[in-house]
């Protein structure tokens, strides 16, 4: 059920935060039925370039690309506020602002960094036995010697342990190529 709710986007300064070039932040407060919320646009102005109803005025060199950044910000939350309303039929700030900032995907996003995280080590885990191994063939074969039988039982047991390893790891990759594109 949707109820009629009233989104209402201010930008404003905070001044108690002046850089030491003099430009103070322009924050975000977002306010649906009386609850509010706030954020800081990422935009700094001179004080005295900025109108609270005209935003950052033209005697600012860069008033263009703040308004015009502003009026995505606003725009964009605006398009996550009917999201939200549409999703779970009631929207707050903090759900509101969290979809804004929260990228497309965003929890896959994190999914992947995490998978990211555990695949590398084990990757760098192979690569390590394999060049130890190879480091060991190597010497046994050394000034064309001929392995024992049974050391040569040990490398291609060694050499299978490997292999399935690396199977192992590329699977796992192919399922995550796969679940990336899905």
């Amino acid at each position: 059920m949707n109820f009629k709710q009233n989104l209402t986007i201010l930008f404003f300064l905070v001044r108690n935060k002046k850089s030491k070039d003099g430009k103070i932040p322009i924050y975000v407060r977002v306010t649906i039925d009386g609850l509010n919320e706030k954020f800081s646009s990422g935009c700094k102005v001179l004080d005295e370039n900025w109108d609270p109803k005209k935003l950052a005025l033209p005697t600012d060199p860069s008033h263009k690309q703040t308004n015009k950044t502003l009026g995505q910000i606003k725009a964009d939350l605006e398009r996550h506020f009917d999201l939200i309303q549409a999703k779970s039929g009631l929207a707050t700030p903090t759900l509101v602002i969290e979809s804004y900032k929260t990228p497309l995907n965003g929890q896959k996003l994190k999914d992947e960094k995490v998978k990211n995280l555990a695949f590398s080590p084990k990757l760098d885990d192979l690569i390590d036995n394999y060049i130890k191994f190879s480091e060991k063939k190597r010497k046994a074969y050394e000034f064309d010697q001929v392995p024992s039988p049974e050391r040569k039982i040990l490398f291609e047991n060694q050499e299978s342990v490997l292999q399935k390893e690396l199977d192992k790891i590329s699977t796992e990759a192919n399922f995550y190529r796969c679940y990336r594109q899905g």
